[in-house]
């Protein structure tokens, strides 16, 4: 680490403290790991005390470069200087960056969380400010007053290409520390300059600080490729990098993503290999890796290593046999990871600073072990320990206890993102947390030294290890010797007998006094904590997602394949495993994801028995055939454990904790077919998920995990259609409290990549969307929602009438039922596998934060795998059904939808919650009426002066001179009943285009069905679903609008927000084609004008908004939309080619407000000033608010920033500020609002520059010198 100390050593003449770092943008070839795996035309911000060593590695560069197959010592290893670049600063602070350019082309530093001139220091030539970026050989000094304590991406964005610089390794953050904040190198205790990792000291505590970096996707240009393993399947042809082939047991079980194809967003052919640094246009990524910190621990290397081991007689074939997912995070196979491993002491106080320096994807960073809270300082914030992470944004996550958690653990502890492709390309990293003082004297089981770490001040230092007490690792010593398989746990004295082998001397000795079943190094819970018990078994059969198995003429969808948890009890009431299987084939029982119930301090003693099949698994349209069945684990999420031995996983120098098959052998089928998992609640997380971690990518999109539902201290839970009968498991249940209140608990589990077949009438059915090869790793599969599904592709006839019962039937995905007023909390969760989701409820509201009345109202949750939320319905919700869904094209057209039925009188099987049915929520006499009209059109649709649609459909509202141009956007103020009008003016069906993008298992978008008929369906307004619901859902009236009819809907505006309007008669083509618009509900006493006029007005995107005794707000709303097919000039010949992605949630074009500001693939830059989305004019000092409204149909998620601007993330004043907002879905609004401090053009955009801004996400908002 660099240990040279940058000072303030002078002050502005603002009397400010001044930091300056010296910068330097250096062309650097960046090697990810020991294997080879580099970015040859690797692009870094670096001090310029750094940069003689790094302009000695390009320099020395090898050319051509070495194979790590023929010759691995000449393969150049990581550079401890290669990373991303880390500036502290203290709070209050100018922070002054000289940045020296050399590179070939210009390079500019665009920071967040700060507010600064844009016409100087923005990094870029932006709309019409001066270019502010450095020129090759130049410098420039930039400067930003630091006035938020966090962490905040910089960025090259005079490169706005999605495969541009920053894809290239250049980026980093600055870190906003407190006032009288140092910072330590943690392995010397000398001051530091920069650095990922430091010792954080204030006068009163000192912190453990890690910054992570997720990275996306740079150039990969190894030339090896590690030969198929033998014995593991046939290749895959596609699943390696660089084309080799890839074995598909291996890319099943590790997830292994390598495409081969390069090219730029033109859709040529990639450019040549770069080979100095005055390379002038940087080679486009090959998508081969996702590292963290500029490292990357893939799963096919190690198995290479694997390999090695056998050849080598290393390692024993039958003890060690592995697939290579259960042991790809093993440090006793193979070492330590190129990636970080992040150490300290056990309860050092440690805080997480999370960036996601990325292009594209929304990762979900997930951490074993640890929790933090949503917000650090605020003790009623939602407890979490996974976070989706959009392109740009950064934040802080304070681990609760510090590292090893409250219960003070010990080990090595996994984080990673849980998206199963990205965790086996190698974004990963452990937490080693040690239990006795390392001076850098000790050593590791593989005989590499163990580095110095100082002990935190304001901490009582560890102890010194001594032969009887080692610590941790050196307590599995005598377990274990490197290279081998994990070892497995010992058993501890009050385990069942046969549970385990015996501990060794070192073992036992570490042991706590008197560990109960599942701990053994660390007590998890007070001894005096009840113990409640589940007896869990794991297996598989078929699932039946959608149809009835038992109808011969009836086609359906299922997995044969299935894995899933169940109690034990279920199995010995159906009289066996057998027959428990043959039921569920039959279709004679259903089954949902295991839910299983605790109290607030309670402790969960679980015993897993595995019943997995033996032997070889055979091959399908999805899964490869695998030689054997490997172990099955329980890890969980969220609850206290000891890591060593209740993880369900094998990671670093911990044992392998898992239950075993025959397969493993007898002996260590003997003691470990069954292992006892011991949890401690210590909170109410609310939702908790389990899973199996050692052949996740396998098991979990077969269905393999399930939730623990954490409920008050002394709840108990009864079925919803017996409140005498207690329940063992289920997803909806009443929750009575010990105060005497009850409420109905609702549980909703998406999965996606399931592994379904159809089956039609007599035929043998065939897959479902498969992938190109068994195991590859693409976008495949189908959905479901706790294993069930109802496709709207099989519904048939006019999209508008797909959601009803009375035309189809009730769907056959989770009826949640329940009565107008009562309360009602849906949780919803993700168990798999790799896309994002996005969930709503009709006519349904609940706050951002359950415990807090004062966080935002929302009606859409953003999930990926591994999220939780709790949703706390308001009260307001009347009779009649509610579409629940998740909103986005591709979940709804395979199914994950359904219907909260709320009765207006009672039920014989549904008994009223305690207290008697409460009455429906009475609605607000309708003294104040806002009316507006506004009608639904076909019409060719300008995007841009060169990109039209010629099947626009649009709304549009009538105003005081006729009917308004550009997007529906309605006003009104809380308080008041809105009277929308409807008047379709269609003649009817739209017509479909085989160009347009398709769904998933969609073979041809031009057969696709398109109604004629439109609606105008709301968010977070208050109404009657059966009437003013503009859908036709469940057993509802239809409130859809035939072509040439009209309807008005009447809806309550409760509360000030940003209402989303969408037609839901077609919820499949009209968001494609435009259907989408606002109605922003003001505060009580606003008035909207408009800013050119003056005069009042109640519509359009642009207002200024009044207030008694307030200053004037300026408002642009904007509407976000993809999935777009756009053409040149209107030609229906001539569709937009779509640019290069490996996915196909990219497909189609981008816009706000019906307008692209697509930039040219030659020239991609924001120089435009007057691009053709949207441009808000305000002058310096101005009030700004900016809605945001996702419209989009894609899954794929997006963010948003606004150059020199930060903002309350809060929306309600409580204050944690940033400069960017990730995972936006398909239903999300936000509001951004902002003073406009420094006049200039101030770039807004989304945070993917892959492929997001290159296709039209980005504006101005334009800001004029103070009169």
């Amino acid at each position: 680490m660099n240990s040279t100390t940058v000072l303030p050593a002078e002050r502005h003449g603002d009397g400010r403290p001044v930091r300056t770092y010296d910068v330097v943008a250096l062309h650097v070839p960046i090697a990810y790991n020991e294997f080879g795996d580099h970015d040859r035309n690797g692009t870094l911000y670096v001090l310029a005390s750094d940069a003689p060593e790094l302009r000695e590695v390009a320099a020395t560069w090898p050319q051509p470069f070495p194979s790590y197959l023929e010759h691995p010592e000449l393969v150049p290893g990581p550079n401890p200087l290669a990373r991303p670049l880390v500036l502290r600063v203290r709070r209050g602070e100018r922070l002054r960056v000289r940045l020296t350019n050399e590179l070939a082309r210009p390079v500019g530093i665009t920071l967040q969380g700060v507010r600064y001139d844009v016409r100087t220091m923005d990094g870029l030539a932006a709309g019409a400010n001066p270019d502010s970026s450095v020129p090759p050989g130049g410098t420039r000094v930039y400067e930003w007053v630091c006035e938020h304590e966090g962490v905040f991406h910089f960025g090259d964005m005079s490169d706005a290409r999605g495969e541009g610089s920053q894809s290239h390794g250049m980026v980093g953050a600055v870190v906003v520390e407190e006032p009288e904040a140092t910072w330590t190198d943690p392995e010397t205790g000398d001051p530091l300059a920069t650095g990922l990792y430091a010792d954080i000291h204030l006068p009163d505590r000192s912190f453990r600080e890690f910054v992570i970096f997720m990275m996306e996707y740079p150039s990969n240009d190894n030339p090896a490729v590690p030969p198929p393993m033998p014995g593991h399947g046939h290749g895959g042809g596609h699943g390696a990098a660089h084309g080799g082939a890839q074995p598909a047991a291996e890319a099943a079980a590790a997830g292994i993503h390598r495409p081969t194809a390069t090219a730029s967003a033109t859709g040529s052919p990639a450019a040549g290999p770069g080979t100095s640094d005055t390379v002038d246009d940087l080679t486009p990524p090959n998508m081969a890796m996702l590292p963290v910190n500029h490292r990357i621990e893939p799963m096919e290397w190690r198995m290479h290593r694997y390999r090695q081991l056998l050849d080598e007689g290393r390692i024993d074939p039958v003890r060690d046999a592995v697939l290579g997912e259960e042991v790809h995070h093993s440090s006793w196979l193979f070492g330590d990871p190129s990636t970080p491993v992040l150490r300290g002491y056990s309860g050092d106080p440690t805080v997480i600073r999370l960036v996601h320096g990325g292009m594209r994807d929304t990762h979900v960073f997930h951490t074993h072990l640890h929790q933090w809270r949503l917000r650090p300082d605020d003790d009623s914030a939602p407890i979490v320990d996974s976070v989706s992470i959009g392109p740009q944004e950064a934040m802080t996550l304070e681990l609760i206890g510090g590292l090893g958690s409250t219960q003070g653990a010990v080990g090595d502890s996994i984080w990673h993102c849980h998206m199963y492709v990205h965790f086996h390309m190698g974004m990963w990293g452990m937490f080693r947390i040690f239990d006795t003082l390392q001076d850098g004297t000790g050593g590791y089981p593989d005989g590499r030294p163990i580095q110095r770490l100082v002990p935190l001040p304001h901490r009582e230092a560890p102890p010194v290890p001594t032969p009887e007490r080692p610590g941790f690792p050196g307590f599995l010593a005598e377990a274990a010797t490197f290279p081998q398989k994990n070892p497995r746990p010992p058993r501890t004295p009050l385990q069942p007998p046969g549970m385990g082998r015996e501990p060794t001397p070192l073992e036992a000795a570490a042991f706590v006094d008197d560990p109960q079943p599942g701990e053994a190094f660390i007590k998890i819970a007070p001894p005096d904590a009840p113990v409640r018990r589940y007896d869990l078994v794991v297996t598989n059969g078929t699932l039946h997602y959608h149809g009835d198995p038992t109808d011969e003429h009836a086609a359906t969808w299922h997995d044969h394949n299935a894995h899933f948890y169940v109690l034990a009890e279920e199995i010995e009431e159906a009289g066996g495993l057998a027959e428990f299987k043959r039921r569920l084939a039959k279709g004679e029982r259903s089954l949902e994801p295991l839910v299983i119930r605790a109290n607030k301090g309670e402790v969960l003693e679980l015993t897993l028995t595995n019943s997995l099949p033996t032997g070889p698994q055979k091959e399908s349209a999805f899964d490869p055939k695998l030689p054997f069945q490997p172990e099955c684990g329980l890890h969980t999420h969220l609850v206290k454990y000891d890591p060593l031995i209740s993880d369900g996983s094998a990671v670093g120098w911990n044992y392998l904790s898992a239950t075993t098959t025959a397969d493993q052998g007898a002996e260590a089928n003997g003691q470990y077919n069954s292992w006892t998992y011991r949890w401690y609640v210590d909170e109410d997380f609310g939702t908790v998920l389990f899973h199996d971690h050692l052949l996740a990518n396998y098991r979990q999109r077969h269905g393999l995990f399930g939730a623990l539902m954490t409920e008050p201290e002394g709840a108990v839970w009864v079925s919803p259609e017996d409140h005498t009968k207690e329940l063992r498991r289920g997803a909806q249940a009443v929750i009575k409290t010990a105060d005497g209140k009850a409420h109905r608990e609702m549980v909703l589990a998406i999965g996606d990549f399931v592994p379904m077949v159809k089956h039609g009438h007599h035929d043998h059915g065939g897959p479902i969307n498969p992938p190109p090869f068994p195991g590859a790793p693409d976008d495949q599969g189908s959905m479901g929602v706790n294993y069930r599904s109802a496709p709207l592709s099989e519904r048939g006839g006019d999209p508008a009438h797909w959601f009803s019962s009375t035309v189809h039937g009730d769907p056959g995905t989770p009826l949640l039922r329940g009565y107008p007023g009562e309360d009602l909390r849906v949780h919803v969760l993700q168990g798999s596998h790799d896309l994002q989701h996005s969930f709503t409820l009709s006519g349904a509201r609940w706050r951002e934060w359950p415990d807090r009345e004062d966080t935002a109202w929302r009606n859409q949750q953003t999930l990926g795998i591994s999220n939780v939320a709790e949703l706390a319905l308001a009260p307001t919700l009347g009779p009649g059904d509610h579409l629940w869904s998740f909103g986005a094209g591709n979940d709804l057209w395979l199914g994950c939808w359904g219907l909260l039925r709320l009765y207006g009188r009672p039920q014989a099987d549904l008994p009223p919650l305690p207290g008697g049915t409460p009455d429906a929520p009475p609605r607000p006499p309708r003294r104040r009426v806002r009316r507006h009209t506004v009608r639904a059109r076909a019409e060719v649709v300008t995007y841009s002066p060169l990109r039209t649609d010629p099947y626009g459909l649009v709304f549009t509202a009538d105003g005081d001179g006729g009917p308004e141009e550009g997007p529906l956007v309605l006003r009104c103020r809380a308080g008041e009943w809105v009277e929308v009008t409807l008047i379709n003016e269609l003649v009817g069906p739209p017509p479909a285009s085989p160009l347009d993008p398709r769904l998933m298992n969609e073979a041809d978008s031009g057969a696709r069905t398109i109604s004629g008929r439109v609606s105008l369906h709301p968010t977070l307004l208050d109404f009657d679903v059966r009437t003013d619901d503009g859908a036709h859902v469940g057993r509802n009236a239809d409130t859809t609008v035939k072509p040439g009819a009209s309807r008005t809907y009447r809806w309550f505006a409760a509360e000030p927000g940003v209402v989303l309007l969408r037609s839901h008669a077609d919820v499949i083509s009209h968001p494609r084609r435009g259907l989408a618009g606002v109605l922003v509900v003001e505060e009580a006493d606003a008035t909207p004008y408009d800013p050119d006029t003056g005069l009042e007005r109640w519509t359009g995107e642009r207002a200024v908004v009044r207030r008694p005794d307030a200053e004037p707000v300026r408002e642009l709303v904007l509407v976000s939309q993809d999935g777009l097919r756009l053409y040149h000039d209107g030609d229906l010949t001539q569709p937009v080619t779509d640019l290069f992605s490996d996915s196909p949630d990219d497909a189609g074009q981008k816009a706000y407000n019906y307008r692209s500001a697509a930039l040219h693939p030659l020239d991609p830059v924001l120089s435009d000033p007057q691009p053709p989305t949207p441009l808000l004019t305000c002058r310096a000092g101005d009030q700004v608010a900016v809605h945001l409204a996702v419209a989009s149909h894609r899954m794929r998620n997006q963010g948003f920033t606004v150059h020199g601007q930060v903002w309350d993330a809060s929306e309600t004043g409580l204050g944690w500020y940033v400069s960017t907002l990730g995972a936006l879905a398909s239903g999300s609004t936000r509001t951004v609002r902002f003073r406009a401090q420094h006049p200039g053009d101030h770039v807004y955009r989304t945070g993917n520059l892959h492929w997001g801004v290159s296709e039209g996400w980005w504006g101005l908002i334009r800001v004029e010198e103070a009169p």
